[in-house]
């Protein structure tokens, strides 16, 4: 079984807590932490997790049902602070090309300080429900988050993060699957545990 040096481990835990205070503070200094948070959303994913090594937030809330008037007046809001200068909305309940369906969200890219370095942010509102899949499977793995695990997912994303087909057929659900649910330690392993799954190409 693979380990990760302790140099390389103390620069892994480095990196995910400078990327979490520095996005608490562009949360705080752009003004779109407290309109997120009145707004109800809470963060998930890296964040949460401590293994962050880029620069993106994932935020969930839950509405029953989803209010679409709502969704767009929160991301008039957010862009009144002036910091996003994208804003993607999507409606993925009425989109074809998404067989999820299953949220209302926003894809915001702030860059902090101004003219500073790129953060991606992904806002989605929708029922318990249909969040409930993605909660039980993250609660699940929260369970067997160990300080050793946490390493190895870090190592891994930290390799991965920049390669073309990160975020497009090799996602972070995968690296966490792997290392929490099979064990799976290095790159090496975890890339042929990818390949193996079948659709490392799709």
């Amino acid at each position: 079984m693979s380990s990760v040096a302790p140099e390389e481990a103390q620069r892994l835990i480095a990196m995910d807590e400078q990327l979490r205070s520095e996005a608490d503070r562009m949360l705080s200094e752009s003004g779109l932490g407290p309109i997120i948070a009145t707004a109800g959303y809470k963060p998930v994913g890296s964040y949460a997790m401590h293994t962050m090594t880029w620069r993106d937030l994932d935020f969930e809330r839950f509405q029953e049902p989803p209010d679409w008037g709502d969704h767009w007046d929160f991301g008039r809001k957010l862009a009144e602070t002036g910091w996003p200068w994208r804003q993607n909305c999507v409606d993925s309940y009425r989109d074809p090309r998404d067989p999820r369906g299953n949220s209302f969200y926003w894809g915001l890219r702030v860059s902090f300080p101004t003219n500073g370095r790129t953060w991606k942010l992904d806002l989605h509102t929708a029922r318990a429900n249909d969040f409930a899949p993605g909660r039980e499977l993250r609660s699940n793995w929260m369970r067997k988050l160990t300080d050793e695990a946490r390493l190895h997912i870090l190592a891994i994303k930290d390799a991965v993060w920049d390669r073309p087909e990160y975020r497009r057929t090799l996602l972070s659900v995968h690296i966490y699957e792997a290392v929490l649910d099979h064990g799976i330690r290095g790159l090496d392993a975890f890339m042929d545990w990818w390949r193996g799954r079948g659709d490392a190409g799709a």
